[in-house]
């Protein structure tokens, strides 16, 4: 199959057709004018996102902004907002971004309706989503009518891949990064082979003399120079899409689109892979908080890598370590070389030149001896254990302000067969670190 045939079929699937278009767009000025008609001239409603744009995959959500004039005090803005996001959609819940809106459906489609303030200018802007509105201006005002495909062939890249939303679960790319890559190159396959050679700190976007961003990818947002739209992007997953960009020219496949799922193993083979291994298998099991996304997933990663950092220092070689979120759980489980360590542990002291000999020796006594010009002391281990070390980490680190009375009360660590026994799914996806395309 031939690259062109491979993205003919991927817009085949993920396209939707004139019928699902036209459905689309009559739901949303639906929308327009149900809010238009609650408005009583306190907001002005506008279609943004990948809707308006012709970018969005089948099914897509409707970006609805409400749009406020800049007089508005904010404590308005929010009310009337939430009051009107929950009058006019079902099944809503609250979300945050600088400020809350409200997420629900809307005949059929998943629907947020965002306050803003309406700024003609970035200069008058008063909060961070006021931007968005320009933006959707500006893609609909330079994107070519031929361009909406490279950019829905993107966006079903970065799908198949792991690497589309700037959302803390995903860190990846936003839809509106994906239209500027394509403005600023024109076409899928062109930024494939320029993305393969992509050098960490790759700079993109207009030129200006304002702050630098230490970032893998910058690129700034012709709307606001001042900000970088790969803010969000992980360094991890800037180099998966520089990787799979290069893999996907070598060899193109419509996996890369579409990957097979993770396969959940049996109990029995789980066991036989964690005893093939001679490793060391530990899970972190906490209930999951009743948090909105955008804060529970930062608050996750931060407790990861403070036991990470925690457990490295007590000596422990970890080998993989990954955080998992199901619908009631976390978990951040972690392979060890071995999570039981010896009982003593060897405890460098100064040069021997260095006057500070005399207190190590009075403290150490008859224990001592040379090695590498140090004096050095056999000490024995207070915590010889991965779970010992966690258990007492917990007690004093910060994991996260809605994570941490979780970990001290509800905190469950199963080890090796257990967690096979307990949680194969989780850990079926823990051990299955292939790319995507690869499975």
């Amino acid at each position: 199959m031939m690259r062109s045939e491979i993205e003919a079929e991927v817009l085949q699937k993920v396209k939707p057709d004139e019928e699902e278009m036209r459905e689309v767009n009559r739901v949303a000025q639906e929308l327009k004018d149900e809010l238009s008609s609650v408005s009583e001239g306190r907001f002005r409603p506008l279609l943004v996102g990948s809707v308006p744009k012709g970018t969005f995959h089948k099914d897509p959500d409707i970006d609805m902004f409400i749009l406020f004039p800049e007089e508005t005090p904010v404590d308005v803005l929010k009310e009337i907002g939430l009051k009107v996001g929950r009058q006019v959609l079902e099944d809503t819940e609250e979300k945050y971004a600088e400020h809350p809106y409200v997420h629900g459906r809307y005949k059929g489609f998943d629907t947020d309706i965002v306050p803003c303030f309406e700024v003609g200018d970035i200069e008058d802007m008063r909060s961070s989503v006021d931007r968005t509105p320009l933006h959707t201006e500006y893609v609909m005002a330079h994107l070519e009518e031929e361009q909406k495909d490279e950019v829905i062939l993107l966006k079903a890249f970065l799908k198949g891949i792991g690497a589309y939303s700037a959302e803390n679960k995903v860190q990846g790319f936003s839809g509106y990064l994906c239209e500027l890559l394509i403005l600023e190159y024109g076409d899928f396959g062109s930024l494939l082979e320029a993305g393969a050679g992509w050098d960490r700190g790759e700079e993109l976007g207009p030129e200006s003399e304002n702050k630098a961003f230490d970032a893998p990818l910058t690129f700034r947002d012709p709307v606001d120079t001042d900000r970088n739209v790969a803010s969000a992007l992980s360094r991890y997953n800037f180099d998966l899409f520089r990787y799979a960009s290069r893999s996907y020219l070598d060899q193109p496949s419509i996996e890369f689109f579409f990957p097979n799922p993770i396969p959940e193993l049996s109990e029995e083979e789980l066991k036989y892979r964690i005893r093939s291994r001679g490793t060391d298998f530990l899970d972190l099991s906490i209930p999951r908080p009743d948090i909105v996304e955008d804060n529970l997933y930062p608050q996750v990663s931060k407790a990861h890598r403070a036991l990470t950092y925690h457990l490295e220092r007590k000596d422990f070689k970890i080998l993989h370590d990954q955080n998992i979120v199901t619908e009631s759980e976390i978990h951040i489980l972690f392979e060890f070389e071995r999570a039981t360590l010896p009982s003593i542990k060897k405890h460098q002291g100064p040069p021997i030149e260095n006057p500070h000999t005399i207190s190590f020796e009075n403290k150490y006594g008859g224990n001592i001896y040379i090695g590498d010009g140090r004096l050095m002391v056999d000490r024995k281990r207070r915590v010889r254990t991965a779970k010992q070390a966690i258990r007492k980490a917990v007690k004093k680190l910060d994991l996260g302000s809605d994570l941490n009375d979780y970990f001290l009360d509800d905190l469950m660590i199963f080890i090796g067969n257990d967690i096979a026994e307990k949680y194969p799914s989780v850990l079926s996806k823990f051990m299955d670190n292939r790319l995507p395309w690869k499975r």
